[in-house]
């Protein structure tokens, strides 16, 4: 199967984050094709929590519950080649649902501001799939959800026994002796508690996010050159860098430029049915950890399933036994909101979700095998409306 690598060429403007808003951006294409490249096997080495990981959620006041990841259903197909579609759950009114899709589409998509996108996905099958004035083809930017993609990388090498989250990264910016930032592992970054100095400021033209989304930067670079603000795993605050160093992990490991592209399309996406996919690549060759992996609004849905059906795709182990669970379980530090490179919810203890800024998400509901998935351009998150409007539709 081949797949093509768009690669987004930043231009001048600077109304933009890697969570946020960012540079205008152009695009070239290259192929990089699968045909002969192996198949992804199911991983063989187990993931093990950090130990006293769970002690710690629960000194911080915390609860992670333990869910039972439903399996695909008997008689619905994989949607690796074409999605099944079904009818709406029992007791969710097809009217209710056509309500929030019209507001979304209406009056929520004015003065520039859509809606652009709204699929749900419920037992494996495509029940809601609505587009306002979008190609359905058309690539749609992620801006953060690709930290969660980005997370998923460092699942994949931990599974083939490659990476291990709770030894310090190599970095050769603070490879002194006696460096205190030689402590900071994947671990860490994973969780946003490295506690390296970072702002994540979209306003402000001199902030370290807006400085490192151009293509002609080496944003992993920019980051680890940072110094410690606290020490590792004291603190939580957002940073785009850090997922910029944990895609630089993920690098070190399988190459950088057209060797990385080609390893992540051969491992996560081409088993998942995803082909086209949209790449920022710097000057040192790294995908934009944090920012740009932009998917179809289709491919989005698969991403989502694929956590939805803990890891595994048709049969095949993508990400290791427990990396679901990890990337859900919060942050001690991060007060219940946010896990490894995911969001959560602390009024839906079981629910997770992917997130970019003006309004792009992946809901997933894995006690009621459910995927949403909003993708929008609302700086004004009026998403969020469409989102919480969706979740009490569907009683979640």
């Amino acid at each position: 199967m081949a797949a093509t690598l768009v690669v987004l060429a930043a231009c001048s403007s600077n109304s933009g984050s890697g969570g946020g808003a960012g540079p205008a951006t152009t695009a070239t294409t290259t192929t990089v094709s699968g045909a002969g490249a192996p198949e992804v096997e199911p991983t063989e080495t187990g993931f093990q929590l950090p130990d006293g990981r769970l002690d710690e959620v629960k000194a911080a006041g915390l609860t992670f519950e333990k869910v039972e990841f439903a399996t695909q259903p008997d008689g619905v197909p994989w949607p690796t080649q074409e999605w099944a579609t079904g009818e709406l759950p029992e007791g969710v009114s097809r009217d209710e649902v056509q309500g929030v899709v019209d507001r979304a589409f209406g009056e929520l998509s004015t003065d520039g501001q859509t809606i652009d996108a709204i699929l749900v996905v419920k037992d494996g099958e495509l029940v809601v799939e609505e587009y306002n004035d979008w190609d359905p083809d058309a690539r749609h930017m992620s801006w953060s959800v690709a930290k969660s993609i980005t997370s998923s990388l460092v699942g994949i090498l931990v599974g083939q026994g490659r990476l291990d989250i709770a030894e310090p990264i190599a970095a050769p910016e603070w490879s002194e002796p006696d460096d205190p930032r030689a402590e900071i592992t994947l671990d860490h970054l994973l969780r946003m508690s490295s506690g390296l100095e970072w702002e994540e400021s979209y306003s402000d033209p001199n902030s370290d996010v807006l400085a490192t989304l151009g293509q002609d930067v080496d944003r992993a670079g920019y980051t680890a050159s940072k110094p410690l603000a606290d020490e590792p795993d004291t603190q939580w605050y957002y940073s785009t860098g850090t997922s910029n160093l944990i895609a630089r992990s993920v690098a070190e490991q399988v190459g950088y430029g057209e060797d990385l592209t080609a390893w992540i399309d051969r491992e996560l996406f081409e088993p998942l049915g995803i082909g086209t996919v949209e790449h920022s690549l710097d000057a040192t060759g790294l995908i934009s950890g944090g920012s740009w992996i932009n998917l179809s609004p289709r491919d989005f849905a698969r991403f989502g399933l694929l956590y939805a059906r803990n890891g595994i795709w048709d049969g095949r182990r993508i990400l290791p036994e427990g990396w679901v669970d990890y990337s859900r379980m919060p942050a001690a530090r991060g007060a219940g909101m946010y896990g490894a490179q995911w969001w959560l919810d602390p009024e839906r203890p079981t629910m997770f979700y992917a997130s970019g800024f003006n309004g792009q998400s992946i809901n997933v509901f894995p006690e009621d095998d459910l995927v949403i998935v909003v993708l929008s351009n609302t700086p004004e998150s009026r998403d969020e409306e469409v989102r919480q409007a969706l979740f009490d539709v569907f009683g979640v």
